[in-house]
């Protein structure tokens, strides 16, 4: 008897969540909706339709909205999708401070609060978690969060956090972050300790990938990459409408592509040998190699070098196309490698797509099949937290979304 691949069936929980998802998006596109109005838009049966909004109204997730005025029969009840008054937890931990926010199932902030890192010392490899600063400051940031969404008589459903690395799943282990001087550890259960809220964990790059997909650039498509550019590089891979993690958690670590043959001669621990060209760490350390005056403690990012570049500065604008070689050169191959409908420039290149489009372009043009169809991020600056965002409310509420 031939083997079957449990792993892509298809069981009756993940139907009834594909189907919970179809009716809740259509009433966040075009609600207040009546129960044959949602089977007519997603084809479910009225068994069903009954069944799951059914459900959806007992959760709070769906309301009773009114009726559509008979015309013989029964009254039809409208319903409407109540997201906006559910919501969730969401941080964002960079290397200079971790942003935090209250975000509701429609991606609207209701409140935002940040905590600064740039008062500390360079981060310390040696740094153990107990001791860390950062990580304190964070775990505080969350707990204000917790506390201001009670306050505002709107209690968290849910918590989603980024880090700027490598997450292992479902246990939220984190990867050894060198921007933030954090060793490996169970970031997941230290939250777990705080609160006893639904919890996830993801990579930045995935999130920011997974907001673009549901809200930006990206909606209506099933495939596509976003590349994240601050501290360091990243990129957040959507196939078939899913994050690809990689067998490891792994996928999506650009910054450790090898660029010439040369890189086959250095040892990559910390940083990989992309991410040691374009990276904060790289590129401060090259400007004052060239003269540019770094404050102490000031770690220079690719924004910044764009934009001086963009004033007619000199130095900047030489270490403005060296960037755009690294990265041209990083596109071309994950747009051969993955073939995606589109690669959304996030933050560290959104901001400056008027030069880094057609400068990306520009490169690749003739030297690979075809030249990616490249946009800019729709949320600039909020990309990652709205990705976070919709993790945690797809985590709680129990949706699956498909390819269309």
């Amino acid at each position: 008897m031939r083997a079957t691949n449990r792993s892509s069936t298809a069981t009756s929980n993940t139907v009834s969540r594909v189907n919970r998802t179809a009716i809740v998006q259509a009433l966040r596109e075009q609600g207040p909706l009546s129960r044959q109005q949602i089977g007519a838009i997603t084809g479910l049966s009225p068994a069903t339709v009954n069944r799951l909004t059914s459900s959806l109204i007992d959760e709070g997730l769906v309301a009773r909205q009114g009726q559509i005025p008979s015309t013989g029969g029964r009254p039809s009840v409208l319903l409407s999708y109540t997201g906006a008054t559910q919501l969730v937890a969401c941080v964002q931990v960079r290397a200079d401070r971790a942003r935090g926010a209250l975000i509701d199932f429609d991606s609207h902030f209701v409140h935002r609060v940040d905590a600064q890192f740039d008062d500390l010392p360079p981060a310390d490899s040696h740094t153990t978690v107990d001791t860390d600063v950062r990580l304190s400051r964070t775990l505080n940031l969350l707990d204000t969060l917790l506390e201001t969404a009670r306050a505002l008589g709107t209690p968290c459903v849910s918590v989603g956090v980024s880090v700027p690395g490598v997450v292992t799943q479902p246990d939220g282990r984190v990867a050894h972050l060198p921007e933030l001087g954090w060793p490996e550890f169970p970031l997941k259960e230290l939250i777990a300790a705080r609160t006893e809220l639904p919890i996830v964990i993801e990579n930045d790059a995935n999130a920011l990938a997974l907001g673009e997909m549901h809200h930006g650039v990206g909606r209506g498509m099933s495939s596509l990459i976003a590349v994240h550019l601050e501290n360091g590089l990243g990129a957040g891979i959507i196939s078939n409408g899913r994050i690809h993690h990689g067998f490891r958690w792994e996928a999506g670590e650009i910054g450790y592509l090898l660029m010439e043959p040369s890189s086959l001669e250095k040892s990559y621990s910390l940083l990989g040998d992309l991410e040691d060209r374009v990276g904060s760490v790289a590129l401060t350390r090259k400007a004052r190699s060239r003269g540019l005056e770094i404050p102490d403690g000031h770690l220079l990012m690719a924004d910044e070098i764009f934009a001086r570049a963009a004033q007619g500065e000199v130095v900047p604008a030489g270490m403005a196309s060296e960037i755009l070689d690294m990265v041209a050169m990083a596109v071309g191959a994950m747009s051969i490698i993955l073939d995606p409908e589109v690669i959304v420039l996030g933050s560290g290149l959104a901001s400056h797509v008027e030069m880094v489009i057609p400068a990306i372009e520009d490169r690749l043009a003739g030297r690979i099949i075809r030249v990616p169809h490249m946009k800019p991020a729709t949320f600039v600056e909020d990309g990652v937290l709205v990705g976070i965002a919709e993790l945690a409310a797809l985590d709680v509420r129990g949706f699956t979304y498909v390819a269309g």
